[in-house]
């Protein structure tokens, strides 16, 4: 809780900008660079759990990384058609969307089998709880500078 925290405040700090190349830039650089550092303090891992997490942890970030660079084309898609928007070009960035999502619970529930086969619960849990706020605030910043769909 005490990382989580410590997030939200470096993300406060920064200046007001809410441009889209600045939540972009923000996926991809502190935040994400950083994100093993907040989860290994949040976790406290015991030598024993460690050696077994972190391999595990690379391989799953990895493909969370891939996702992320999927969802931000969308989001540059849906700024590049913004102004000529169709009712069809919006279905197709909400199926986008939809099947990023649906990639990233698949790619959870893998994870999650493979840590729990090798990790007590709690520390899966725990690891999953962390994460996912995570990833909540870095997708909140990139869809706070994002336009509303006009109709």
């Amino acid at each position: 809780m005490l990382a989580s925290l410590l997030l939200v405040a470096a993300l406060q700090a920064q200046a007001p900008d809410t441009s889209l190349e600045n939540a972009i830039a923000l996926v991809r650089s502190d935040v994400r660079a950083n994100k093993a550092t907040i989860i290994g303090r949040a976790l406290a891992l015991p030598d024993s759990e460690s050696q077994v997490f972190w391999p595990l942890y690379r391989e799953f970030e990895a493909e969370t990384a891939k996702l992320w660079d999927e969802r931000l084309k969308l989001v540059r898609d849906y700024v590049a058609a913004y102004d000529t928007l169709s009712d069809a070009r919006a279905r197709e960035f909400v199926q986008r969307a939809f099947d990023i999502d649906e990639q990233r619970v698949k790619l959870n529930r893998s994870t999650y089998k493979a840590m729990s086969k090798k990790l007590p619960g709690k520390t899966v849990a725990h690891f999953f709880q962390v994460d996912g706020f995570l990833n909540r605030v870095i997708e909140l910043k990139v869809v706070s500078a994002l336009p509303e769909v006009r109709r």
